[in-house]
């Protein structure tokens, strides 16, 4: 995009240094700190792109090649032989919670 300028590129430092000169001396009242905030929020304004970044792509899943897919896993749970009583405490304790 072409922007009309009456500046010059050799006029561009000067009027610059000008610039912040002027800046500078309406900044005088200010603290050196809030000063260099002033000035680190105006280069962050102006080295902010205009568009949001572009995302970075989401990598896609791969297939596993054929053949090499794990096996099956069988997960083998012991029965516990429990008495009634223990069984019926469970359950009651849990009738009790929910209540």
């Amino acid at each position: 995009m072409n922007v009309e300028s009456w500046i010059t590129v050799e006029e561009t430092p000067a009027l610059a240094a000008e610039a912040a000169a002027a800046i500078d001396a309406r900044l005088a009242r200010l603290t050196p700190a809030q000063r260099d905030a002033f000035w680190s929020s105006i280069r962050k304004a102006y080295n902010t792109p205009y568009n949001d970044p572009v995302k970075p792509a989401k990598p896609q899943p791969v297939e596993p090649a054929p053949g090499t897919a794990p096996a099956a896993v069988e997960i083998h749970i012991p029965t516990l032989d429990l008495p009634a009583a223990a069984l019926a405490s469970a359950s009651l304790a849990a009738e009790i919670r929910a209540a």
